[in-house]
Order: C-alpha cells, then structure tokens, then sequence
C-alpha cells in the first residue's frame, strides 16, 4: 500500500522486516492499527502484518468515530498510517502469516508469505519470532450473488444496520438474506427506513414459518417469495432489484445478511477457545485461553463496529505491552520498566 500523501513506501515498509518482535499484530483493520499503535506507545518492538482485506475498504464513508465527521475508509486508514510512523518500535508489513505455532510461553514462529521489503518485491517466505501475539484477522462476509454487486456494494448495498441505517432513512430498503434470522434482522431497518421488504432468495420450500410471516406482516414487512438476481439502476441511484422470474422489487437501498465467516484459522490452530459462531472468547484484558495470544476487533464474540474495533485493539495493546514488563525485550527499545510485583504497598 503506498503512502496516501507521497505515493512512494512509508517509512515502516521501507526498513527491514525484523526478525523477532516483542509483539507480532495479525491484521491491519482498526482494531490491529489500534493495538500496535498502544504497544508502540510502550515502546515494546512490534511487527503489524496487513493482509488488505478490511471489510469496511467498500464502503462509501465510516460513520460514527467521535470527533470526526464521517471519512472515506481511504482516509480513514491513511491517517492511521501517518499516525503509526510516530512510533519507531513499529513496522508494518503487506502479508498474510501463512501459519503460526507456539514453541513456548514467549515463543511464537510466524511465517509471512506476500509480503513487501524495502526493494517492493514480495518475499516467499519470511520467519518472525515474537513473544506475544495479537490476533485482528476479523471476519469475511458472503456477499450476495447479484449482477452489479461490486459496483453498488458500500453504495447503496450494505450488510450492517447500525453503520449504515441512518444513510437509509425515510428511504424504502430491500433485504435479502437466507436463514431464520433474516425477519428479525429486517425489523432493525424499521429504526431508519419508510418501508421494509424482505426477497427471501427462495421460490420453492417457504423461506419462514407462519408466526415469522405473521410478525412481519404485524410490522408491515413486505415478503417476496423469490430469488434476486441483479441490481437495477446506477450506483449510488438503486432502483430496485430485479428476481428470476422477472419481476422487479422497488428499492432505493439493499441490505443483506446471509452469514459471515470469523478468519480465525491461526487462531484454531493454536487451540483458542471459540464460541459456536467461531467467534474468539476472550477476558476483560482481551486474553484468549492460550497464554500469550490476545484477540480484538471483529474476531472476538460481540458487536462489530469500528468505534468497538479500535476500544478492544487499544485494550489489547495495552494488557499485551504491560504484560511483558520486567521482561528483556529486542535490540533498540529502551529498557523496560522492572516487574510490578517487586514492590510493596506502603507499610508492608
């Protein structure tokens, strides 16, 4: 990723990837930015590998981050970049750690492959020790399957209520979506929208039981009986969606919920606890089960949003960077501060 305001290689990606790190951060999305940017304000060595894949990056804008209006995900992430050159114990890095295994308490080997060093070429393979590890891998969404989609996706086709639903106020929403969940989810729209109208992407068995239809219909949500297949009308000027059958369902905005799917494959395979979701629990200091790892943002079980993504990436930069004090850290960071519990209270 170039520098947003130079067009050449930020600092950080123009040094050398270090071979071994206090903290190895895996993900570069709002919550990973966050975390490095706290471990980097305790001046722990710390490794961010960005993968590229933030969910938001189609958005039109990112809404609701106090103090700010709203920002195009562009801007958004560039100056976070900018911001992150302030920390010198801080390099990121454009990859994806291919795996990951603990050999010890404080001994994590990651290997990052596609990733990019001083001369702009990507390395096969790059091997990092850390002693601890923060995972912001987030999650992946299933997109709906409509001609069109990547054209109107964070335009006027969305997946989250709670960031997008202002946008579509007094507006009449189309949702789609499989599974029994989709009424309910339907029936948050109701905060924004003037009309609701559910295509239930089935022709055949009933896509929802009869009490399911009958609460819908209680909320004047439309049903539709049929499957979706393309878009009709310019970007950001949606008209409505057209079905397989031809007909055309009238809507200025599209949300869809069909399932979204946690990337936690690093984090399986070093055993941390999962809710049934594949979501990550974690404790109030952002620990998972598996000591040394920490987890933030939309991998963790909870609300996703970006505001929540960048309050858990901070904590667990916070709890990861104490977590080593007293402990020797890499070459070039100054000396951390002795361990907390060598000293006593005043009268002890």
């Amino acid at each position: 990723m170039n520098d947003a305001h130079t067009g050449t290689l930020p600092p950080s990606l123009r040094e050398p990837v270090p071979e071994s790190v206090d903290v190895l951060v895996i993900g570069g999305g709002p919550a990973g930015l966050s975390a490095a940017t706290w471990v980097g304000r305790y001046q722990r060595s710390t490794l961010l590998v960005d993968a590229g894949h933030q969910r938001n990056l189609a958005a039109t804008e990112i809404h609701g981050m106090l103090g700010t209006g709203p920002t195009t995900p562009a801007e958004f992430y560039a100056d976070i970049h900018e911001g992150l050159e302030r920390y010198p114990t801080v390099r990121r890095v454009d990859g994806i750690v291919a795996d990951l295994e603990k050999e010890s308490d404080e001994r994590f080997v990651a290997h990052i492959t596609q990733a990019r060093t001083s001369n702009g070429r990507a390395d096969d393979t790059i091997t990092v020790i850390a002693k601890r590890i923060i995972l912001a891998t987030g999650v992946r969404d299933r997109l709906p399957e409509l001609a069109g989609i990547d054209d109107h996706y964070g335009k006027d086709v969305h997946h989250c209520p709670a960031c997008d639903g202002l946008t579509a106020a007094n507006q009449r929403i189309i949702v789609l979506g499989v599974g029994a969940h989709v009424p309910a989810y339907a029936s948050e729209l109701l905060d924004w929208a003037s009309e609701v109208v559910i295509v239930t992407e089935s022709d055949a068995d009933p896509a929802f039981d009869d009490d399911q239809r009958a609460a819908c219909a209680e909320h004047n949500i439309e049903v539709v009986d049929g499957v979706a297949r393309e878009l009709v009308g310019a970007p950001g000027a949606l008209e409505g969606v057209r079905l397989d059958d031809g007909r055309v369902i009238e809507g200025s905005k599209v949300f869809f919920s069909y399932a979204h799917h946690p990337t936690n494959e690093l984090a399986e395979a070093l055993g941390c606890e999962m809710d049934e979701h594949g979501g990550l629990i974690v404790n109030s200091l952002q620990l998972t089960n598996v000591g040394g790892v920490y987890a933030a943002g939309d991998i963790v079980t909870g609300l996703q949003l970006v505001p929540i993504a960048v309050g858990t990436g901070a904590a667990a930069g916070v709890a990861c960077a104490t977590s080593l004090r007293g402990h020797a850290t890499e070459e070039c960071v100054p000396d951390p501060a002795p361990p907390t519990r060598n000293f006593t209270r005043p009268g002890n």
